[in-house]
């Protein structure tokens, strides 16, 4: 049985305010095309597949056209819920799609509940235990009450672990058998900082350790974060997708995947993958404004990160720079802050305003204008009243209209 793993779509996502309805277009017809080429019987969607629990009508469109051509190309379908989706919305695509060969897993269910789903191959069937985000809370609470506040992250890891499990008991071994779910695996690769790769560990994050994870399933596919990479610490082979675009910058560089999961019952699964070539790539540039300048045709179409490099804030810049780079998304002023301690202010003596106000010159190299400022005020203070009435019972007032 052929099956393709995939994660993390985040469909709906911005750039810095930018619509990227287009790119997630492009990329889901090209997920579509590799099933379809690879002659998939399955596709595995582990979470995040929405960037809002609350998606636009554009967002919508995009999955349920993805889950149509799947259908249409006799592919089916199991979409788990992550931590961005929301569940109750997964629940309700499910009641109508099961019958036409798109299962979903909202919430954890026992093995012979509804906890694993099956997949009717030409020659194998698949069970496909589907475990979808759990929240810290659940775990983190019942820590807290027992008094082992010092332990937290240790109560997720875990409960979940034994959850994942107890829901693999349910196996049958002349089938395929895969565990598909949504969590942060210790020790995984996540976003680059200034260009170098960092292992996030628990205690940093909520998350289970490698050889924690079940040894039964014959591969574990997994989403949550967006850096393609397996798991070689864990029992069973193991591996993150990742996300279908580069989101953000920490992601820049990544070369995005899917992965074809290869099984037949009782043998070791092979795992290739293949990667995605839609979607505009994120790229940095650095240095003084000319420097910045002369390397913008090397990003190509790139959206851009600009860290500008200036002796000190001057009015405009910022504005020249996106102005002179329209694909600009992020303009940063680098400058070296004043040696002398006095000078500083500490940020904790600062009011709202003043820090608004530093924040906007820091980011745009020059004063806010004070109707800008005007407003910020106005919008602190209607939030002051709506905590001020929730500490008491009472219902906060009407807001504003803001133009």
């Amino acid at each position: 049985m052929r099956l393709l793993h995939t994660a993390d779509w985040h469909v709906g996502r911005t750039m810095r305010g930018r619509s990227r309805t287009a790119e997630f277009e492009a990329v889901l017809a090209e997920l579509i095309e590799i099933a379809r080429d690879q002659e998939v019987e399955a596709l595995l969607v582990c979470g995040d597949i929405w960037d809002k629990a609350t998606p636009s009508p554009e967002s919508d469109r995009l999955v349920f056209e993805a889950l149509r051509e799947c259908v249409g190309h006799g592919i089916q379908a199991v979409l788990l819920a992550g931590n961005h989706d929301n569940p109750r919305k997964l629940e309700a695509l499910g009641l109508l799609s099961e019958l036409l060969g798109v299962q979903t897993q909202h919430e954890v269910l026992r093995p012979n509940a509804g906890g694993i789903l099956t997949i009717e191959g030409s020659e194998h069937v698949a069970h496909i235990a589907a475990v979808p985000f759990i929240t810290e809370g659940r775990y983190v609470d019942a820590a807290a009450v027992m008094g082992l506040q010092e332990d937290w992250f240790g109560a997720y890891a875990d409960g979940v672990a034994s959850i994942l499990r107890a829901i693999c008991e349910g196996f049958d071994p002349n089938a395929v058998n895969i565990l598909a779910t949504h969590i942060f695996v210790d020790g995984s690769r996540v976003a680059r900082v200034d260009g170098s790769e960092r292992l996030l560990h628990i205690g940093q994050t909520y998350g289970i350790n490698a050889p924690q994870l079940p040894t039964s399933p014959q591969y574990i596919a997994l989403g949550h974060v967006h850096e393609p990479q397996e798991i070689l610490a864990a029992p069973v082979p193991t591996a993150y997708s990742g996300s279908l675009l580069q989101l953000d910058f920490g992601e820049r560089g990544q070369q995005k995947v899917v992965r074809i999961i290869d099984a037949v019952p009782g043998q070791p699964v092979t795992q290739t993958p293949v990667p995605l070539s839609k979607g505009r790539p994120l790229a940095e540039l650095r240095g003084s404004l000319d420097e910045v300048l002369a390397q913008h045709e090397e990003a190509g179409d790139a959206y851009l990160r600009v860290r500008l490099d200036v002796e000190r804030p001057e009015p405009g810049i910022a504005e020249r720079v996106r102005e002179a780079l329209p694909n600009a998304v992020d303009v940063q002023l680098e400058y070296e802050l004043p040696e002398d301690e006095d000078a500083v202010e500490a940020l904790s003596q600062l009011s709202a305003a003043e820090l608004f106000t530093r924040y906007y010159q820091a980011t745009n190299g020059s004063e806010p204008p004070p109707e800008l400022i005007a407003l910020f005020e106005e919008l602190l203070e209607e939030v002051d009243d709506v905590q001020a009435a929730e500490a008491v019972g009472e219902p906060p007032a009407e807001p504003a209209v803001v133009p």
